[in-house]
């Protein structure tokens, strides 16, 4: 996630959204074996294009910048908990431009209670008025010391309370694939529903451009795959040129509906 480069529905409707989900990816035993995401790579011309970031978009004229030069975007990617939080301001300012919100959760790298850090997310987002159905997807790097007890407290603080748990993750590398796959096998229902946010593969160097995007192809987890947006390339790694601040993503439409409009 842009790091280091500077990175009303109803209950009925989030029982909807997550059992379509459940019924179009089956969850797998729990084998830490990524691959690509075949069949929702036939399905790119129904993916929206979107950005993510650290910076206030509305004081950074961040959209603005984005249209500009790399394409009109259908989200944006914004943090609910971290040094330059969502404020109101700003999340009435991109739905003003009609555009929704990809809500993010990066309380600390110390992954020490689920419960804890997950209460705070959903706390922010009831202060900000986010409609119910909303996922909002726990920031976790590569160099994160997550544990299965850890996803296991955070997804069980979101039951009951409207929102949907998720988890920016890398399914190849650090420690994310191994211990959600360790829960999924020794409690499947723990897992149900949860949504990830894929950072793999990386094009390295590629257009960033929303033209140039790839075909919507995901690596994922080999077990419980619950895939729901891909970041494809972080803005460190775009090719020399001057950008706005910007990570560059993908979410299939039909998950549409867990973003904050």
């Amino acid at each position: 996630m842009a790091h280091g480069a500077a990175r009303s529905a109803s209950v009925a409707l989030t029982a909807t959204v997550l059992v379509a989900l459940l019924s179009a990816q089956t969850a797998h035993a729990a084998q830490v074996v990524p691959h690509q995401n075949k069949a929702a790579a036939a399905a790119t011309r129904g993916a929206w294009w979107g950005i993510d970031t650290v910076d206030n978009v509305e004081t950074g004229n961040i959209i603005a910048q984005t249209r500009a030069d790399l394409g009109t975007p259908q989200f944006v990617g914004r943090y609910l908990i971290y040094s330059s939080k969502l404020s109101s301001t700003e999340a009435q300012y991109i739905h003003q431009q009609g555009l929704s919100i990809l809500l993010i959760d990066d309380p600390n790298r110390a992954f020490t209670s689920g419960t804890t850090d997950a209460q705070q997310a959903i706390a922010q987002a009831r202060s900000l008025g986010v409609a119910h159905s909303v996922a909002i997807f726990r920031d976790v790097e590569t160099s994160d010391p997550i544990s299965a007890t850890y996803i296991a407290a955070y997804t069980a603080a979101y039951r009951g309370t409207g929102y949907v748990a998720g988890f920016y993750e890398n399914p190849i590398n650090g420690s994310f694939a191994g211990a959600y796959c360790s829960l999924a096998g020794s409690d499947p229902a723990a897992v149900k529903g949860v949504l990830l946010y894929s950072s793999e593969p990386e094009h390295t160097g590629s257009d960033p451009r929303r033209s140039g995007r790839p075909h919507y192809g995901p690596n994922v987890p080999g077990c419980a795959n619950h895939t729901a947006a891909w970041q494809y390339l972080e803005r460190g790694l775009f090719p020399p040129g001057t950008w706005p601040n910007v990570d560059v993503d993908e979410l299939p439409s039909r998950f549409s509906a867990v973003l904050w409009t």
